[in-house]
């Protein structure tokens, strides 16, 4: 019996985590994780999950831990995405509906500790912040910092923003190496009690729905959004401000830092009151810089061996609720490619052809729209230079995204690995 293919994913984030616990489930395969931090961990607060992404949690058999701790917005609000506002008065602009899904969201490590306790331990290794890769005829050899090293058939990057397999795979191709670019955006986060957001717009005799509601405040170069987390007793709010001539960080910038009240309710002082009294709520915000990088023309090293998911792949700004559902897309792809029994050594880099052609356009157009779609909530677009035009606009946006058919992607799988392995065996018969 041939011996199982070796899997080794760099990165336990949620995507790499994800993709590891359902890998680990078949024999054909030895799944190794390995991770740069002593134990799985999630920076951030919380997170939403668009109806694409709830699909491929559902995909990767996760939707009961998932759906265990996910906030939804009580009815008759079930559907509503965001209810879109103009930041400076209230004004009602429209709603993104998502049919059967609305505002998915949980915490990060939650959502995170859920899916680790699916995750066999034994095949998990910490501290292991890859240094160095090298390829030869018969493997992929990985040295970590710590000195140890490793040996896979077929490795997964899925090592974040930072990520060195996206350096390798680049180099293979002779291609630059792509590193983060600051986007001219900062973002203020915190996070409040509902039952006190809700005292104040009723103290404030504003519309209850502020409060009851996920929503995007919008205005000239900032928006601010809210949604609930943890069961609906919490409300996780992000204030952005965006200056685009300036994408230069100093050296040594902290990408996180603590900042002041004072200095957050500055930048929105000719804001709402509703917005005023939603900011005044957070007791320590701190500031996030935030980065992309640029699209990639190749998801796969010239061996086709070695591939990269999640932000490794396609780092990309938040203005969609959409960049740790790609991540989940990947895995959800690599799954249905790899749970084929027949896969081996020799399938490998036809394995990456297919997931490359399944998801480079795709997720190189979430990358673009969702920072597009920064620009159009910051009053920046000239396609749509006012509330009522952004407004129009947005209720259909993101339907494009969210409507994605995975069970189509996991057919065109199916087709091309049985015309693959047909033509495999033809081949065998035609030798003999």
């Amino acid at each position: 019996m041939e011996a199982p293919v070796r899997v080794a994913i760099i990165g336990g984030g949620i995507a790499g985590l994800a993709l590891a616990t359902q890998l680990v489930k078949h024999s054909h395969l030895d799944v190794q994780l390995y991770e740069a931090a002593a134990q799985f961990s999630e920076i951030g607060a919380g997170i939403s999950f668009g109806a694409n992404a709830v699909n491929a949690i559902q995909h990767l058999d996760l939707s009961e831990e998932y759906h265990a701790i996910a906030d939804k917005v009580a009815a008759p609000y079930t559907d509503v995405w965001f209810q879109w506002r103009n930041g400076y008065t209230d004004e009602f602009l429209s709603a993104s509906l998502a049919e059967n899904v609305g505002q998915s969201s949980v915490h990060r490590a939650d959502f995170l500790d859920a899916i680790i306790a699916r995750m066999p331990l034994e095949n998990a290794h910490f501290s292991k912040k890859i240094q160095s890769i090298s390829e030869n005829d018969q493997e992929i050899i990985l040295t970590f910092q710590d000195g140890s090293s490793a040996s896979c058939d077929y490795l997964i990057g899925a090592d974040g923003i930072h990520s060195n397999v996206r350096q390798y795979v680049l180099s293979s191709q002779q291609a630059l190496p792509v590193y983060p670019k600051f986007s001219g955006t900062w973002a203020y986060r915190g996070i409040i009690k509902y039952q006190d957001y809700k005292n104040a717009i009723q103290n404030l005799q504003n519309d209850p729905e502020i409060a009851d509601v996920p929503q995007m405040f919008l205005g000239k170069d900032k928006h601010i959004l809210t949604f609930p987390i943890r069961q609906g007793e919490e409300i996780n709010i992000v204030a952005f401000k965006s200056n685009r001539d300036d994408t230069q960080l100093a050296e040594n910038t902290a990408w996180t830092q603590p900042v002041s009240k004072a200095q957050m309710l500055s930048d929105f002082s000719d804001w709402s009151d509703s917005c005023i009294a939603l900011l005044d709520l957070i007791d320590n915000p701190t500031i996030w810089a935030l980065h992309e990088i640029d699209e990639l023309n190749s998801y796969q090293s010239q061996s086709g061996k070695v591939i990269l998911i999640g932000d490794a792949a396609h780092a990309m700004l938040p203005h969609q609720g959409a960049g740790a559902g790609q991540g989940l897309e990947d895995a959800a792809v690599l799954v249905e490619l790899f749970k084929n029994a027949q896969i081996n050594r020799e399938a490998l880099p036809k394995i990456s052809e297919i997931y490359q052609d399944l998801r480079l356009e795709r997720a190189c157009k979430v990358q673009r729209t969702s920072r597009e779609s920064g620009e159009i909530y910051e009053l920046y677009s000239g396609e749509y230079p006012d509330f009522d035009s952004i407004g129009t606009h947005l209720t259909h946006r993101f339907d494009w995204l969210w409507e994605h058919d995975l069970q189509q992607d996991f057919q065109i799988i199916q087709n091309q690995l049985t015309q693959y392995f047909q033509q495999e065996q033809s081949k065998e018969s035609c030798a003999l």
